[in-house]
């Protein structure tokens, strides 16, 4: 199981979330606890005034008895949304004077004349909230108790409104601050943001960019793996230009002893060193190891250009006709001399694209040089140009053996070679090659089946769009 990559953000947010909820966490508890007895006291307030109501009203009658009016707001101050149950009392002496005589009371003597005095008791099954209040009447030894309850349901149904208020509070807060957080977060990694894609947008496939990067708008925090990053690129240019500049070199100078070899080879064969079998074969085998190796080192001096700096390339508008035009010409008579026939189809205009002439022409030259080269005895190459409303179009179609879907992406990998029978030894370096320059110059190069029903292969290489692209309409293809 492969761990998912750490994130800046990420740990960013986490680090100012977590004690952000754990904040809010310490906030709510306090503000539950601030929220109850706020509930409780205002509750309380209640029940006293309807005590103090009830308590003053208390008198004695004509036979020296405890007597209450009792007043209608006294009990009704207490009346509210949740239907609260509401019980009174009041005793003399441990003897119920009037109201319920199941409420809870204390014991006689327990109660003091003073400031009101609140318990929790269960009245009936239900629990309750007391308040009770000790008086003295003139003409009565003992104090008068009177005492108010309500059940909780009220107190609760308010708590949890109250509660819910804070939580749901507290979550657009947590909700806000993460949204604040993310694009603060973001805000202040924007430049790192800009770094990334100034390196994605040098790393073109098969030509990236080594000139060091800009640090003039890098913040300082990110300044010194920055500025090791650009001496890394410095030094891998160093690298990169050196081998460079040995493969070029050792092509070019590998040049002249094969064109020394090819021209003793020449020489012993109109000496006639190869008047007898034997040497008529070894001089065809040095010949034809000759020209595999001039190949080689063509293909490998197109390598060479294809990782040259891309800022050193210059593009300009060519028409892509006349260089397929020119690259087919070179390459006729090679195909006569193995017996392919070669057809050349172009529409009756220019093919604008944008690139560089020898770097079109080395990608043209290596797609019908394959062709030639591995279509066999007796085939037809046709080379077609075309303008296409996605851009310039070149085709390269032969009726040889073709290349199997499964081998068609990884040919394009250096030294990559699909064993056929009969075909001539190569190097895997040439649909390389072609890959490496269009990259460079932003072509598409895809491998398709030939289009005349036989086994056969499709080259087709698809430039980018040029401004000054042709509106000619696209040739139309003989029939097979």
């Amino acid at each position: 199981m492969s761990r998912r990559p750490p994130s800046l953000r990420r740990g960013l947010m986490m680090r100012m979330l977590l004690p952000a909820t754990a904040l809010a966490v310490v906030l709510g508890l306090g503000g539950a606890l601030v929220i109850r007895d706020v509930v409780e006291t205002t509750h309380d307030r209640l029940l006293d005034g309807s005590v103090l109501a009830i308590a003053e009203r208390l008198s004695l009658d004509e036979d020296n008895e405890v007597t209450v009016d009792l007043p209608r707001v006294a009990l009704g101050m207490l009346e509210s949304q949740a239907q609260d149950r509401i019980y009174y009392s009041v005793s003399y002496q441990g003897q119920l004077v009037t109201g319920y005589r199941d409420l809870p009371r204390p014991s006689p003597g327990e109660m003091e004349p003073g400031p009101t005095r609140h318990w929790d008791a269960v009245m009936r099954g239900a629990s309750v909230r007391v308040a009770a209040q000790a008086r003295h009447l003139y003409g009565k030894p003992d104090p008068i108790l009177v005492q108010v309850a309500e059940t909780r349901d009220a107190r609760r149904t308010l708590e949890a409104q109250l509660l819910g208020g804070l939580f749901l509070l507290e979550a657009v807060l947590l909700a806000l601050v993460g949204v604040l957080t993310w694009y603060g977060i973001s805000r202040g990694l924007a430049p790192l943001d800009r770094l990334s894609a100034e390196i994605d947008r040098r790393a073109a496939p098969g030509a990236i960019s080594l000139q060091p990067l800009d640090i003039s708008h890098v913040p300082v925090e990110a300044a010194a793996p920055v500025l090791a990053f650009n001496t890394l690129l410095a030094r891998l240019e160093q690298v990169m230009e050196a081998v460079r500049r040995f493969t070029a070199d050792a092509s070019h100078q590998m040049r002249t002893p094969l064109a020394v070899l090819r021209t003793h080879v020449d020489l012993a064969r109109r000496h006639g060193i190869s008047a007898n079998p034997e040497g008529r074969a070894a001089l065809d085998d040095i010949e034809g190891a000759a020209l595999r190796l001039e190949h080689l080192l063509s293909q490998l001096l197109a390598l060479a250009r294809a990782d040259e700096d891309p800022g050193a390339l210059v593009m300009t508008d060519l028409d892509l006709a006349e260089v397929a035009a020119t690259v087919l010409a070179d390459q006729v008579p090679r195909a006569l001399a193995a017996r392919i026939e070669v057809e050349y189809e172009r529409p009756t205009g220019p093919v604008m694209v944008p690139g560089h002439p020898t770097l079109v022409g080395e990608i043209l030259g290596n797609v019908v040089d394959n062709a030639i080269r591995y279509a066999g005895a007796g085939s037809r190459v046709v080379v077609r140009v075309a303008n296409e409303p996605s851009g310039a179009c070149a085709e390269v179609e032969d009726d040889g053996p073709g290349i199997a879907p499964q081998h068609r992406e990884k040919v394009f990998s250096r030294f990559y070679r699909v064993a056929l029978s009969g075909a001539p030894e190569g190097s895997g370096l040439g649909l390389a090659v072609v890959r490496a320059l269009a990259d460079r110059i932003g072509a598409a190069v895809t491998l398709h089946d030939g289009c005349r029903g036989g086994p056969g292969l499709l080259v087709r290489i698809v430039f980018p769009p040029s401004p000054s692209k042709s509106s000619e309409p696209r040739a139309k293809r003989p029939d097979p």
